[in-house]
């Protein structure tokens, strides 16, 4: 019996006045057979029930005297004080992730100048090419290389390792140009190779070290620390500022 059958018979029950505690009305009919006669007993005397008799059937009867139907109705107009849960709460308990965690991180594209590593703000990256012919020019600092024509933009490279005192870096086949931008500066920094992306907590980047002075102290934003190595982070307006020396 389906649902709607269900439904059905409630009403046809609820017209006829029985309840879903009524009695079933006994078989009736040709086929039933002889029935023995009855005799009738006189009725028994009812007791007088107590008050708090009283108060427990009429709070029974409160309670449980409803038609079938209206407890259907009661059971599908549940609601119930739970809510699925949205495709963000999944994704967020499998990732034991949140907004406020994701926002305290910060992406950094690592690189390789000779034996140390360095970082720059994945935000101010536009792209990374391969070392290609650069066109030198005349009375620039010694670690400018030249220019090249990047999609019809002008941009002057830079020898980082030069830029950062570090000595002259040699072309290898792992060598790449990050070309990025700071403000109105964009510049394409050659590097020996490139790491990878890392995310790091902001609150566990460091300032400058002590020991660092003059333009070493400038050219460094902040040192952080990720799987047991030391990252250094560039801070990018003040090295591809040519005057600054």
């Amino acid at each position: 019996m389906d649902l709607a059958e269900i439904r059905k018979k409630a009403r046809r029950d609820k017209a006829e006045g029985r309840t879903a505690f009524s009695p079933a009305p006994e078989p009736s009919g040709r086929d039933s057979g002889p029935r023995a006669p009855e005799t009738a007993s006189p009725p028994s005397p009812s007791p007088t029930p107590t008050p708090a008799e009283t108060k427990v059937l009429a709070r029974w009867r409160e309670e449980y005297d409803t038609t079938f139907d209206e407890r259907l109705e009661q059971l599908f107009a549940f609601t119930g004080e739970f809510d699925f849960a949205s495709e963000e709460n999944y994704q967020q308990g499998l990732t034991g992730s949140t907004h406020e965690e994701a926002e305290d991180l910060c992406q950094w594209l690592t690189f390789s100048l000779g034996t140390e590593e360095y970082a720059l703000d994945i935000r101010q990256i536009k792209e990374i090419i391969k070392p290609r012919q650069v066109t030198e020019i005349p009375r620039v600092p010694d670690f400018i290389l030249g220019v090249i024509s990047l999609r019809g933009v002008i941009v002057p490279v830079f020898d980082l390792s030069r830029r950062l005192r570090l000595g002259n870096a040699e072309l290898t086949t792992s060598s790449r140009i990050v070309v990025c931008r700071a403000g109105e500066r964009s510049a394409g920094l050659l590097v020996d190779r490139i790491s990878q992306v890392i995310r790091i907590p902001i609150r566990s980047i460091e300032p400058p070290p002590v020991v660092l002075s003059g333009l070493d102290r400038e050219l460094v934003a902040g040192v952080g620390r990720h799987q047991s190595r030391m990252l250094i982070q560039l801070y990018l307006p003040n090295v591809l500022n040519p005057e600054l020396v």
